[in-house]
């Protein structure tokens, strides 16, 4: 499955769609799908792509609502896919204006997500020193996100903040249902992209079992139908009524902290 996962991202030429994405969607590809460049972005919305301000812009056009934004870069996972302890499922990568800026403009990001892809990300990808300016740094770093399992595993363990969190960064991979960006809910028939159905097969293939021979933990946060995992111990399913919640609720870095413990 990982060799299959590695071959199959080795076909993708960054900011496109995948090649078998792009064979799927034929002609319903503008239906589905948006294009605009960096250029065009900044003319139409404003210079300032970090700023909310031009976030809010690009949002209020309907036209950018539910479509996913093929040229910027594929994200369909964060972290050692193949390794990793806790597997955190998610919906598909959010969209910031300002992501042009680290996907297109910061080269060393662009390395990380490129090395990431090709699934040798040794820890979190969005968390290394490179990522610091980004907006996956942002919202990773908050203090409800990644830092709080490592504060409830640092009330567990006599191990210092620090050694705690880059245990906690090595031990976490998310994994995106769709690998797109998009700045609402992507239509539905977007699960059904092949590298959606690939993702999917790594989860209920490769991920289930590591969780069923104890080997990691799943937390699913977000697309819980899509992912469909079979019931067990090391599983960990956000009310799908709660999906929205942007952080981790106390129980929920708790549990994932006291299985960390066990396995640290």
């Amino acid at each position: 499955m990982i060799l299959e996962l590695k071959n199959f991202w080795k076909n993708y030429n960054s900011y496109k769609l995948h090649p078998e994405d792009e064979n799927y969607l034929g002609q319903n590809k503008l239906k589905y799908c948006l294009e605009i460049s960096i250029e065009e972005l900044r003319a139409k919305y404003g210079s300032d792509l970090k700023s909310d301000n031009t976030r809010e812009k690009f949002i209020n056009d309907k036209q950018n609502r539910n479509k996913i934004l093929n040229n910027l870069f594929v994200v369909p996972f964060f972290g050692d896919v193949e390794n990793a302890k806790i597997y955190i499922l998610m919906g598909n990568p959010g969209f910031h204006t300002g992501d042009y800026i680290d996907e297109i403009e910061d080269k060393k990001y662009i390395e990380l997500l490129k090395e990431n892809l090709k699934l040798n990300s040794n820890t979190f990808t969005c968390l290394k020193d490179e990522a610091f300016n980004t907006g996956g740094f942002r919202y990773w770093s908050n203090r409800g996100r990644i830092p709080k399992i490592s504060k409830f595993l640092t009330n567990l363990n006599n191990q210092s903040s620090l050694k705690n969190y880059e245990f906690v960064k090595k031990s976490i991979c998310v994994v995106e249902s769709i690998a797109y960006h998009s700045c609402n809910k992507p239509n539905d028939e977007l699960y059904n992209l092949p590298s959606s159905k690939l993702t999917k097969r790594l989860v209920n293939e490769y991920i289930q079992q590591r969780v069923d021979d104890n080997k990691a933990m799943c937390f699913v946060w977000r697309s819980v139908k899509f992912w469909n995992m079979k019931s067990h111990n090391n599983l960990l399913v956000r009310d799908p009524k709660q999906a929205q919640l942007a952080v981790f609720k106390n129980n929920e870095a708790e549990v994932m902290a006291k299985f960390l413990n066990e396995k640290n």
